[in-house]
């Protein structure tokens, strides 16, 4: 496994070095397939995870806005007859906008920080769009080792 990755990748049209066997080419492909599922299945977790934030997130904004309204009902109330609650009231009313003021903020922050992740993302993929091209790479010498140890197995058969 050592030695393959000094020849490795093969270009079309090369034939594997002496000092690599077929069994180990077929094993580095099947390691970099066993990776990508491994990925994949990490990514699909993600995703899970991510959806359940979201879900509290908007449970929790929904029980803040509800807690707002029915505090801003009751001290409305007793504004009226009160000068202390119409104080309050002002007070509640200046605490909701700079709560929701945060909240944007956050939001906006989420925003962000998604974008920010989208570009690393594509700075990634477009560092390894060479990859696509060795498992394509990968898949023909695959093929090809398939169909030499077909030729192989017609040749043992012939001479037997």
């Amino acid at each position: 496994s050592s030695g393959i990755n000094a020849e490795w990748p093969l270009r079309p049209g090369e034939n594997l070095p002496e000092s690599v066997t077929r069994s180990t080419h077929t094993n580095k492909i099947l390691e970099i397939v066993s990776r990508i599922r491994k990925q994949k299945a990490h990514i699909t977790e993600i995703i899970r995870e991510t959806k359940i934030v979201q879900k509290e997130i908007n449970s929790l904004n929904g029980k803040i806005e509800r807690s707002f309204i029915e505090t801003d009902e009751m001290v409305f109330r007793h504004a009226k007859e009160n000068e202390m609650c119409r104080t309050a009231y002002k007070l509640l009313a200046n605490l909701q906008a700079e709560f929701n003021g945060l909240v944007r903020g956050l939001d906006d922050i989420g925003v962000i920080n998604r974008e920010l992740r989208d570009l690393e993302d594509l700075l990634q993929r477009e560092k390894e769009k060479n990859i696509d091209e060795q498992i394509s790479n990968m898949s023909k010498d695959l093929d090809a080792i398939v169909k030499d140890n077909e030729n192989i197995k017609v040749l043992l058969k012939q001479a037997s």
